[in-house]
């Protein structure tokens, strides 16, 4: 498996990732193809940069390594993960938020995509750790995970998020921890 930045040709592929996901996480949340349209090209989620995929690809035919991707041998997305940024008189908080096909669950994507947007938010908090520090304000990463899956909780646990107190929503929980 491999990461990769979000491609505007990989839209119709991540739609479907989520309908799958959201069905068997039993929650109500499954954007339709055009809210997550929208959100992609929203200029201040910064797709290209923000929006990480998966994808399950050479791993036989590439036996040279995993640096990188031979062309034509690219293979199927598999899962996406999407890093917003947003403040609030408290705290800026960088959420973490996407979905991997059950099929491929289980096999260490979740955990890939949670460390590269987890990875992403370090070098993006840099840019603020001093004024954030001046004006008394943490700065969290925070990811939404299911309910349902134990896997979240061993997921949650190696990359030390805790569950935020507030009641889950539409079967997902808020996990959270303090980058600075």
């Amino acid at each position: 498996m491999r990461i990769r930045n979000y491609r505007p040709e990989d839209l119709p592929a991540l739609v479907q990732i989520q309908q799958e996901a959201s069905l068997v996480d039993g929650n109500t949340f499954a954007r339709v193809e055009a809210s997550i349209e929208t959100w992609l090209t929203n200029k201040a989620m910064d797709a290209r940069s923000n929006v990480f995929v998966i994808t399950d690809d050479d791993d036989d035919v590439n036996t040279w390594g995993q640096a990188g991707t031979l062309d034509g041998t690219e293979g199927e997305l598999v899962g996406y993960t999407t890093l917003t940024l947003y403040e609030d008189t408290q705290a800026y908080h960088f959420l973490c938020q996407g979905a991997v096909h059950p099929e491929y669950r289980q096999q260490g994507a979740g955990r890939l995509l949670l460390v590269g947007a987890l990875n992403r938010a370090r070098i993006m908090a840099a840019e603020f750790e001093f004024e954030a520090e001046q004006e008394g304000r943490a700065i969290y990463f925070e990811g939404v995970l299911p309910l349902r899956k134990t896997v979240s909780s061993r997921l949650t646990e190696k990359c030390e998020l805790r569950a935020v107190g507030e009641e889950p929503e539409n079967g997902m929980r808020l996990y959270r921890r303090e980058l600075w």
